[in-house]
This record gives structure tokens, sequence and C-alpha cells, in this order.
């Protein structure tokens, strides 16, 4: 099980309920919405050798700067000498 390098988060089970009636079989409440046990796993990602969630990459990862332009200098011709 991965982890998140800086601030460990990792893969937790979360109760989730349907907003609907479900049917659970013969039981005293037949239109109880069903409550199913799921598994949150984090956004990880691999930079420079470590996983990090999405937040601490943000803050590990340098920001964005455009590449330098390179600036083409035309070249002039030389005045003419007459």
């Amino acid at each position: 099980m991965s982890s998140c390098a800086l601030c460990s988060k990792k893969t937790h089970i979360r109760t989730w309920s349907r907003h609907q009636k479900g049917s659970s079989g013969a039981s005293e409440w037949p239109l109880r919405a069903q409550i199913v046990k799921k598994l949150q796993k984090p956004n990880l990602h691999k930079y420079q050798g470590n996983m990090y969630c999405t937040k601490c990459l943000r803050m590990v990862k340098p920001k964005w700067t455009p590449k330098a332009i390179e600036v083409k200098t035309i070249a002039t011709p030389a005045p003419a000498s007459v």
C-alpha cells in the first residue's frame, strides 16, 4: 500500500449510502438505503522517485516558468560608403 511521502495520506475505508430506496432483502426495514463500505484512494503521482498526493505535489514541484524565448537578431546591412 503506497502513501504520500509528505503527509502520509493513504487508502482508507469510508461508509457510503445510497440516497434512494433500496431493497436489502426480507428484513424489518425492507426499503432501507443500503450502506456499503468503499475504499477511498488518494491521487498519488510519482515525482523524482517519491509518491506525492496532488496537494503536496504542488508544494514540492517548482512553479511553471516559460522557456526562454530565443531572440533572433536580424543582420542589418552596413551603410554603403560612397
